[in-house]
């Protein structure tokens, strides 16, 4: 995320321009500090997430909270989960209409062939977490909305780019691979239809 912020396509490159903006009092590039951490071989250690914040402030929010609160949604608290879709809940008053609008919303995307992006599977997965784990529900538009997130091109190149593409479809497996998840867009715009009037 970091490498893309700055236009950077490859670790070395991202380690080249640290140490020139660092000016001098780093030397990245040669020691290749940065490339067992970009390809997911070591865990960013405080120390480095220190380094990384005296030019990115907000390196420690994005490494707890992920690109578009992707890790928050899917890893933290239900109250957490309830952060990421907040603006929508407030919006809408009520779990289960927020949750037809962003399915409705999807629903769309994929009638006209508009992309999707990491903001949209993170809702996805909260409103899942939520619908799932707090409601104690399971849901052909839950699991649907998590597996048309997954499986639009545009997320995945945007996972690919941060190397977690992987990893992010290993953990959504279970929901994106669930037979709710194939529902027919038809149908759910019939269930949808008595929910949104």
């Amino acid at each position: 995320m970091l490498r893309d912020r700055i236009g950077e396509t490859s670790v070395y490159g991202f380690a080249g321009r640290y140490d020139g903006l660092m000016q001098g009092t780093s030397n990245t590039q040669e020691s290749k500090k940065w490339r067992p951490v970009f390809s997911g071989k070591q865990p960013l250690s405080t120390r480095a997430l220190a380094s990384l914040s005296e030019l990115f402030p907000d390196a420690p929010q994005l490494h707890q909270d992920g690109p578009a609160n992707l890790w928050r949604a899917m890893w933290g608290t239900l109250e957490e989960s309830r952060v990421v879709v907040a603006d929508d809940l407030n919006a809408w008053q009520s779990f289960d209409v927020a949750l037809a609008e962003f399915e409705a919303d999807l629903l769309l995307a994929e009638s006209y062939g508009a992309p999707l992006t990491l903001q949209h599977l993170a809702k996805a997965v909260a409103l899942h977490r939520l619908h799932h784990d707090l409601l104690g529900l399971g849901g052909a538009g839950t699991c649907r909305c998590v597996r048309r997130c997954v499986d639009d091109e545009n997320v995945q190149a945007a996972l690919r780019r941060i190397a977690v593409l992987d990893d992010v479809r290993a953990n959504l497996a279970a929901i994106a691979s669930n037979p709710l998840a194939g529902v027919p867009a038809d149908q759910r715009w019939d269930v949808l239809e008595t929910k949104l009037g």
